[in-house]
Parts: C-alpha cells; structure tokens; sequence
C-alpha cells in the first residue's frame, strides 16, 4: 500500500491475529500507549474482530489501522493508526506500536513518516498529532526526527502502571511541508523528511 526500501503499511487481515495478539497482549507496553484499561483478549476475539473488519463498511471514516512490515520478506514489525480523523477541521492523531526485536533500527520513523504521506496526501488532512508520555523519549525522538513540533504538555494526564504522569503533544501542519528535491515524497520546511515514496 505505502512503502519505502524497507518498510510497508498495509491493511490488517484475519492471518495477522497471532502477531497482533503478541504486540497488545502485553500489558506494559499497553500502559504507555493506550489510554483505556488493559483488557486480557484471545487470539480469537483478535482475529474475528479483524474478520469483521474486511467487511465493515464503516471503518476507516474515523480510524484507519495499517500493520506495518518489512519489504524484504513481509516479517511483521507492528502496528499504526491514523485515528480521530475529522475530516471537517481536517485533522487527525497518529500512534505506532512496534515489537520490542523492532525497536532501536529506524523503522518507528519510517511507518511515522509513512502514516504523514498517508495523512496529507491521501485524506487531505491539513494537521497531524501526536501525544506520548513524557517520559517516552524513543517516541518523542521519533516525532521531532519526522518534523513534528513539541506544542505542549498535559501535566499528569495519564496512568502509566505506577501514577499519573505527564503527556506530551506534537504537532505537524501540510503547510510546514515543501516538496522534496529528490522526488521521493514531502519534507518538513527544516529539511526533515517527513514521508517516502
């Protein structure tokens, strides 16, 4: 669907349910990248949730979910979501959400930067966020790497497992961007890539 050299979003299928079922089944990493209580699921539940997505009309007027995969050979690195999309001040948030053996090697940065080509280009969305806990420093990295600005602090907005603790909100606007010399996308006005081809 959306690709660089090395990564791919696409659309989740029912098959995707065992990995899927590894990345939010763990409670820890569903503390500092969810807002809602962690909730214990079968793989099951997982996979006929995404069954009824292949044939849900509705989805993807609000949210869209994408796996995200390395090109080379399809290995599941996690997921991303476009979501809150309001397509009449057109805006939207976007969050990843990557296996631990994904972590540390540029691909949080290339499925961002994916997701904003997708956002700007493809839903002519204007404004991109983000939030993350303060604390998140690899996200926050990621964020100020793909050009997005530190816009705020929300002080002890979210439970992280231990207490409430601040969160943190970026933000990236379709006019910051101009395009990119090499013609394989958009970057940011600082010169950041921001998308791929």
């Amino acid at each position: 669907m959306f690709a660089t050299e090395r990564v791919r979003l696409r659309p989740p299928t029912p098959d995707d349910a065992p990995n899927m079922f590894r990345l939010y089944g763990d409670p820890e990493l569903h503390l500092i990248t969810d807002g809602e209580p962690f909730v214990p699921r079968h793989v099951g539940q997982i996979r006929a949730r995404l069954e009824k997505r292949v044939t849900d009309p509705s989805d993807g007027q609000t949210s869209v979910s994408l796996v995200a995969e390395t090109v080379a050979d399809g290995t599941f690195l996690g997921g991303s979501v476009l979501w809150g999309i309001n397509a009449f001040n057109q805006y939207a948030h976007l969050g990843i959400s990557l296996l631990p053996e994904a972590r540390g090697q540029g691909y949080g940065i290339e499925v961002i930067r994916l997701l904003c080509r997708y956002g700007f280009r493809n839903r002519n969305l204007r404004r991109l966020e983000l939030e993350t806990l303060a604390s998140n420093t690899a996200m926050r990295r990621t964020a100020e790497a793909c050009g997005f600005t530190h816009e705020g602090t929300q002080r002890e907005r979210e439970y992280d497992g231990d207490g409430f603790v601040d969160m943190v909100i970026y933000g990236l606007l379709r006019r910051d961007m101009t395009p990119n010399p090499a013609g394989s996308g958009v970057q940011s006005r600082s010169g950041s890539q921001v998308t791929c081809r």
